[in-house]
């Protein structure tokens, strides 16, 4: 398979039903240049798309000598929020709960080495300790076009689902 072929920008995951998703996914793909995924340096959602910001964040792929892994550049009002601190500057292994690193960090590697976009939904708990569930669409950016160099997310929080069992829950 040929480098060289155009990019074929993934369609929006059939379960990220949210409007706000929906924005995200047709902005990210209005931003692309022709046959290649869009860079960090194609987007500004501070002016483009305000209203989504606090749900926004970014995630910088960082190649490391044992495989990927992901550092929060910026992160959003409502992440904050539900998470308690402010992750910028730190990777996500460092503050996600153990049961939940490797499935944080094979999806997003899934989006950097395929180029996908990825949609999960999961139960979790907040600082507070409050059950709730959150909803994340994570895109590729490339800064060539080609090789994915960091994620751009939106976190929705949803209505728990009282029949779920909580003890699925953490970050």
């Amino acid at each position: 398979m040929s480098t060289d072929l155009p990019i074929e920008l993934p369609d929006l995951p059939a379960g990220a039903t949210h409007p706000d998703f929906r924005a995200l996914h047709d902005y990210w793909r209005a931003k692309a240049p022709p046959g290649s995924l869009p860079g960090r340096q194609h987007i500004d959602p501070v002016v483009d798309i305000p209203a989504l910001v606090p749900r926004l964040a970014l995630y910088d792929v960082v190649e490391t000598p044992t495989g990927l892994r992901f550092r929060v550049r910026v992160a959003g009002e409502v992440l904050i929020e539900v998470m308690g601190l402010a992750p910028a500057g730190r990777f996500v292994d460092e503050f996600i709960v153990p049961e939940r690193r490797a499935t944080l960090n094979d999806a997003f590697t899934q989006v950097a080495r395929e180029r996908i976009v990825h949609y999960w939904e999961k139960p979790m708990w907040t600082a507070g300790r409050q059950y709730i569930r959150m909803q994340r669409l994570a895109l590729p950016l490339a800064r060539d076009g080609r090789n994915v160099d960091m994620i751009f997310a939106g976190h929705v929080r949803v209505p728990a689902d009282p029949h779920t069992d909580p003890s699925e829950g953490g970050t």
